[in-house]
């Protein structure tokens, strides 16, 4: 009796001409480090119900690559493992992957639809990273970790919605994103990563979770259609540029335990007319309003111990009109 093949080797198959659709029997386990990789013919891979790691650039390259059918016990998809597969059109994660590795769907600029299963917990570094098609994604309950430049570029991506699990979305996460316009926080997010939302330029309005203690530096820079922000109980201090240049937004509450306004954090917002500035605020620091050109009316808090001198620099609709508590 012949021997029992259950996995594809290494390399296996890079770059073979010809080789159109792909079906993996029972028997396959692994499909190892760029077994198919760079092959330009092959339209459709259906991964039977037995693999559990489809390897290292397994199918990355595979430019004519459209469908992938994922088998219900795969519990690994490695780094790059379909990255330039820039014809696939919708994946759907099996049931039993809990990683989905760095660049792993990179660069599929045809990907339009993408729904985890029930048991990813984490979304690697630039794993759909300039996914340009990308509307929809459809996290799984037990999403916990979104890392650095996750979802970076998807640019077609219109809405997110985070589930309660969600406690980490990394640096630049869902930067450049420019149809998002609803984001949905879960109740646990604990970080938003610097530059998480920099450049979504359709974003209109936000709710900070009452989980979160930071807003980090650069985190909404540049979400120039961004008009309301509503801040978590638990947040203590808004980073530096954290909404510059977020030129539609016209009125901030900032409160109820917030205590320190770092330097440019609303620099260049320059439809802002009101800021409330409550009594937990210790620290405004340097040049946090600068150049807010419209803003006519500031109400400072009881709170306030230091305040830069130049905190509302280029403010020249200010005037007098600051109050204090």
């Amino acid at each position: 009796m012949g021997q029992i093949l259950t996995k594809i080797t290494n390399y296996g198959f890079i770059n073979t001409k010809y080789i159109e659709n792909v079906t993996f029997e029972d028997d396959i386990q692994t499909i190892e480090d760029g077994a198919f990789e760079d092959n330009l013919f092959i339209k459709s891979v259906i991964i039977g119900p037995n693999v559990k790691t489809i390897g290292f650039a397994a199918f990355s390259g595979c430019t004519s690559l459209e469908s992938v059918t994922m088998g219900t016990n795969v519990q690994t998809i490695d780094n790059h493992a379909f990255y330039n597969c820039k014809s696939l059109k919708s994946i759907t994660i099996g049931d039993n992957v809990e990683t989905i590795g760095f660049n792993a769907f990179a660069y599929c600029q045809s990907l339009k639809n993408v729904t985890f299963g029930p048991h990813v917990r984490k979304i690697g570094t630039g794993a759909f990273k300039s996914c340009k098609s990308l509307q929809n994604v459809i996290f799984g309950p037990n999403v916990q970790t979104i890392n650095s430049d996750a979802f970076y570029d998807c640019e077609s991506l219109k809405s997110i919605i985070f589930g309660d699990n969600v406690n980490f979305i990394g640096s630049c996460a869902f930067s450049g994103c420019t149809s998002l316009s609803t984001i949905t926080f879960g109740s646990n997010v604990q970080i938003i990563g610097i530059n998480a939302f920099m450049n979504c330029t359709q974003l209109k309005s936000i709710t900070i979770g009452d989980s979160v203690e930071t807003i980090n530096s650069d985190t909404f820079r540049n979400c120039t259609s961004l008009s309301s922000i509503t801040f978590g109980r638990n947040v203590k201090t808004i980073g530096q540029y954290a909404f510059s240049g977020c030129t539609s937004l016209k009125s901030i509450i900032i409160e109820p335990n917030i205590q320190t306004i770092d330097h440019h954090a609303f620099e260049n917002c320059k439809s802002l007319q009101s800021v409330i500035i409550g009594d937990s605020v210790k620290i405004i620091d340097d040049y946090v309003f600068n150049n807010c050109t419209s803003l006519q009316n500031v109400k400072i808090g009881s709170g306030v111990q230091i305040m830069s001198p130049n905190a509302f620099s280029g403010c020249v609709s200010l005037q007098s009109n600051l109050t204090y508590s």
